[in-house]
């Protein structure tokens, strides 16, 4: 352990240095940020559960009344970052950064968001630190190309009332494959693009990230694979992308996740169409419930510049494995 340790020291203390001692070129350094103001008005019909008979049918009633969305127009800082950037080269032709992202929203209550230390060359790229995995930057689909505030992939779960049912049989609402690891603490590489055609592999020993690496999760060992393919040929642009995600559940009392999402974009000027599909499978349900989850996600985009146009459709599903009828999600969004 402790020469393990001694070597983990020197490797950081080479990466830090290796800019200021031999370095072929000084360290650039940026430091960028972004905040914003948002005005919302709401208005939605809510739909929940009633059991006041002792059957359990949909009712338009809010259990909870203190979190009503009685006022209807509101202002919101939904996000405050400032991000640095620091990269170089080294006389060996090593390429090297390091970034920090800093959540400055005041209703945030992490401060550090992403911190990666990145090396690259002609053999690919290196990141190690708290970053997203291969199989959540690799993949394409419909959610790539909304706009806005995302759409069906944004912020409407800032203004959207989603009652949670007595029974956890809710459908997936976001497009995002069961296992995404998020910035927990991986290492990633990335190989050089061939022709169009990328390959990326992360691995991640748990959930936690930052000084929280100790802790064990709820699983562990994850490994994210990807391969995408992104080329031009004229003025059509193909990208086309297959990952997959695989972690074991360390209480042992959930399904290992094992998952797989394809999907593409096809683009011809300024208007550009994608898809997605994603099958979680039974990944992090309930052992021996039989429950699955999958969803698809269509978008079409349109850049004229100074104005993006998009509109996409998400649909979800959840199937319970007891026989009961399926819980499905739908958004169609448009912005």
């Amino acid at each position: 352990m402790k020469k393990l340790l001694l070597g983990s020291t020197a490797a950081t203390a080479a990466i830090i240095t290796a800019g200021a001692v031999n370095a072929a070129e000084a360290p650039i350094w940026k430091l960028a940020g972004n905040a914003n103001f948002q005005f919302y008005y709401v208005d939605q019909d809510f739909i929940g559960f009633d059991t006041s008979n002792g059957d359990l049918t949909w009712a338009a009633t809010l259990p909870t009344p203190d979190v009503l969305q009685d006022h209807d127009w509101y202002f919101g800082v939904d996000e405050a970052e400032l991000q640095l950037d620091v990269s170089g080269r080294a006389d060996n032709g090593l390429t090297y950064g390091i970034k920090i992202e800093i959540n400055a929203n005041t209703t945030d209550g992490s401060v550090a968001d992403e911190a990666r230390l990145q090396l690259s060359g002609g053999w690919g790229t290196l990141q190690l630190g708290d970053e997203d995995g291969a199989e959540d930057i690799m993949n394409y689909g419909g959610e790539t190309l909304m706009g806005a505030t995302g759409g069906f992939d944004g912020d409407f779960d800032d203004v959207l009332i989603r009652q949670l049912p007595i029974f956890p049989s809710n459908a997936p609402s976001y497009p995002t494959i069961a296992g995404d690891t998020g910035d927990a603490t991986k290492v990633s590489y990335f190989s050089p693009r061939f022709s169009g055609l990328q390959f990326g592999a992360s691995l991640t020993p748990t959930p936690n990230n930052g000084d929280d690496f100790k802790t064990d999760g709820d699983w562990e060992n994850h490994f994210g694979l990807g391969a995408n393919y992104d080329n031009a040929f004229g003025e059509v642009r193909v990208r086309a992308s297959a990952v997959y995600s695989a972690a074991s559940d360390a209480a042992g009392d959930d399904e290992d996740t094992r998952a797989w999402s394809i999907g593409g974009i096809v683009g011809w000027g300024p208007v550009s169409l994608g898809a997605n599909y994603t099958d979680n499978s039974d990944s992090g349900q309930n052992s021996g419930s039989g429950d699955e989850t999958s969803y698809w996600n269509v978008a079409a985009g349109f850049d004229t510049g100074p104005l993006y146009l998009s509109a996409g459709y998400f649909e979800s599903t959840k199937e319970h494995g007891n026989g009961d009828e399926d819980s499905t999600f739908t958004n169609i969004a448009l912005t």
